[in-house]
């Protein structure tokens, strides 16, 4: 409230009337109304006075007019919302200004508010809808004839997301999009393409072909849009590739071979049981053990031929191979002959395709396939060796026609984990770091898998010592790029993660003073560098890693350069950060989509679902962007850890 204090002798009864009227004014308008009038009146006064002194100096009516008035400057200026995050798109809650001291005579802010939202200059309101991404630092300045006073706001505008509403669970939406920036709500999707919003079991719809036998043949009929989910449901198929004359039975279509004497048209070509040359394997490849399963087989030559039909029956087991050429062998087929300890037989029958369709089979013919061991063993590297590094890979013998290879670990006769694998490989850290130890014997033993079956635990082979290798390895800088420079005491620097590593120390040498700073963590800012850094100074910059409580030292220095206009921040400035996976789930790979105000690299980091390390990235916000991650991991869940400075989010993936 302004204070007034006045004292006045009026000598008129209307300067008494406004002397009475302000003396009980509560409105700061009303008050300069009251000065006014005041003002005024008093004018009036001194001058009707001065005119009755040159005419009559000795009037007693004469009154003189005085007031004495405390003027208050605007203070404690501060507003709803200091620091405010909005969302594009989405009509801000008006953050209105506060202050004390008297009346303010102009509001101003600089520099312009971001596109969309509006300043009010008579109240200092904010309010509006923002347009554009932006974030930055706006200084509102009140004044009156007393004085001033500022504040600055920082407004950070986001570009929103949209999602829809995922009532059945699926990962898939629908209806009308709900725009956030702060994350993905509770039950959304961010696309809207359930055809079914109630059954999880269904969330797209393609044109698809029926075929209700199931052979890839469709009735001949048009598409037609069905609502699905992961896979073409029975009765369809997703691509036309010919039209069946019997969509009723499998073994009838346009690709099949025709069966001589079955009174029934199985290859479509308009004919039933038509009698043409047929082919089998020759002399040399019939009735033999072959001696490895890459021994080629031939078959009879046929003028005309189109191609060849290798069909293998190996006990329940058919396989078949097609090729342009007369010839294949075993390891062609999927699935796979099945091994014994002991010869298996495998019956061979060879088709031909001649103006289009596949004739009949030829004669069969006995192939052999030989004997297998029952087990194998570790032979590289070397029984009783140490490993170069914890990530070096350990083979064992490949045994033809396995499909599988189960690596046995022991420490001290206990079992720290098995590695199954489709190759005769397998690396230490695959068994999680945490499980692993350095300079440490362990014991590596190997079970075989023959198509879908492993062997007995009886059948383990000879067990083969490994020593892991003594350090972790050494680190370096990885991002920034050596003799770089930066205008940022806030820059992050990456060093290169070593599995094992317990710890990082980075070490700052300017030639005049010599810093360590100390971590968990294979990154830190160059703010925390004790005593804080010095601007217009070229670091030497070394990563020396912390293993059994000592530090491995770095061999490779990086040079670093604080530009001479860097500025100390008091803080680090408040900043936008989020992440978000696209697909998800997802069936070859993913990307991130990232929300970021800073430029500063980007540290990614994937763990299975056993908490084992997968891979680590580190890169520039834009290429991080274009990457693209999972390929070549398996079906299951993953977690994927970004970082950026001292930001940090988890996200949760799956592979079908």
């Amino acid at each position: 409230m302004t204070s007034l204090k006045t004292k006045f002798h009026y000598r008129t009864k209307s300067q008494k009337t406004y002397l009475d009227f302000c003396s009980n004014v509560t409105f700061f308008k009303t008050i300069f109304i009251c000065i006014f009038l005041i003002s005024s009146n008093a004018i009036y006064s001194q001058v009707d006075s001065q005119k009755n002194n040159s005419t009559a100096s000795h009037s007693r009516n004469q009154e003189q007019l005085s007031a004495t008035m405390v003027c208050v400057p605007p203070t404690a200026l501060s507003y709803t919302v200091n620091s405010a995050f909005y969302c594009t798109g989405i009509p801000i809650t008006p953050n209105l200004m506060s202050y004390s001291g008297d009346v303010v005579t102009s509001i101003v802010i600089s520099p312009d508010l971001p596109v969309g939202l509006s300043f009010n200059t008579l109240n200092g309101t904010i309010s509006g809808t923002p347009t554009v991404a932006v974030a930055g630092n706006y200084t509102v300045i009140i004044n009156n004839p007393c004085g001033f006073t500022s504040r600055t706001l920082y407004i950070a505008v986001s570009s929103g997301t949209n999602y829809y509403a995922d009532t059945d669970g699926d990962g898939y939406g629908t209806g009308v999009a709900t725009v956030s920036c702060t994350g993905q709500p509770a039950n959304t999707s961010t696309n809207d393409t359930d055809c079914a919003p109630t059954n999880p079991l269904k969330w797209r719809t393609s044109n698809l072909y029926i075929d209700q036998d199931g052979d890839r043949y469709s009735n001949g009929f048009p598409a037609v849009a069905t609502c699905y989910g992961a896979t073409v449901p029975v009765g369809f198929t997703s691509r036309y590739i010919g039209t069946d004359c019997l969509d009723t039975t499998f073994e009838v279509n346009p690709n099949a071979v025709e069966v001589p004497g079955n009174s029934i048209d199985d290859n479509c070509d308009g004919f039933i049981d038509e009698i043409t040359t047929t082919s089998y394997l020759v002399a040399s490849s019939c009735g033999i053990t072959v001696p490895t399963l890459s021994a080629t087989l031939f078959a009879q030559v046929i003028a005309g031929a189109q191609g060849y039909r290798f069909e293998v029956t190996n006990g329940p087991n058919v396989a078949v191979f097609e090729t342009n050429l007369n010839r294949f062998n075993l390891l062609n087929l999927s699935p796979g002959v099945t091994f014994s300890s002991t010869n298996t037989v495998n019956s061979v029958r060879v088709a031909v395709k001649l103006n289009g369709f596949w004739r009949a089979y030829g004669l069969p013919c006995i192939v052999n396939t030989p004997p297998v061991p029952n087990s194998t063993s570790v032979n590289n590297p070397v029984c009783g060796s140490f490993l170069r590094d914890i990530w070096d890979s350990i083979f064992c013998f490949q045994i033809q026609g396995a499909t599988g290879y189960r690596f046995r670990v022991k420490k001290d006769g206990v079992l720290v984990g098995t590695v199954d694998s489709n190759v005769n490989s397998f690396r230490m850290v695959s068994l999680g770091i945490s499980n692993i130890n350095f300079a440490t014997s362990y014991t590596v033993d190997v079970l075989l898998k023959f198509n879908s079956t492993w062997l007995p635990d009886t059948e383990y082979g000879t067990s083969c010592v490994i020593v892991t290798p003594p350090t972790p390895g050494v680190s370096r800088i990885s991002i920034p790029s050596c003799g770089s420079s930066t205008n940022s005491l806030w820059q992050s620097i990456f060093a290169v993660p070593i599995t094992g590593a317990q710890g990082y120390k980075f070490v700052f040498d300017n030639g005049v003073r010599y810093r360590e700073y100390i971590t968990t963590s294979s990154s830190m800012s160059i703010f925390n560098i004790p005593g804080g850094p010095m601007v217009g100074t070229t670091y030497s910059i070394r990563v020396d890693v912390l293993y059994n409580n000592s530090y491995v030292p770095g061999r490779e220095t990086c040079t670093l350069t604080i530009l001479p206009t860097a500025t100390r921040l008091a803080n680090e400035p408040l900043g936008i950060f989020d992440v978000k996976s696209t697909p998800n789930p997802f069936t070859n790979n993913f990307n991130l989509n990232l929300n970021t105000s800073s430029e500063e690299p980007i540290e990614i980091k994937v763990y299975d679902m056993f908490g084992r390390s997968i891979a680590v990235y580190q890169d520039t916000v834009e290429n991080i962007a274009s990457l693209a991650i999972g390929e070549s991991y398996s079906s299951g869940v993953y977690n994927i850890v970004v970082s950026q400075g001292t930001s940090n989010k988890t996200l949760r993936v799956i592979k079908r």
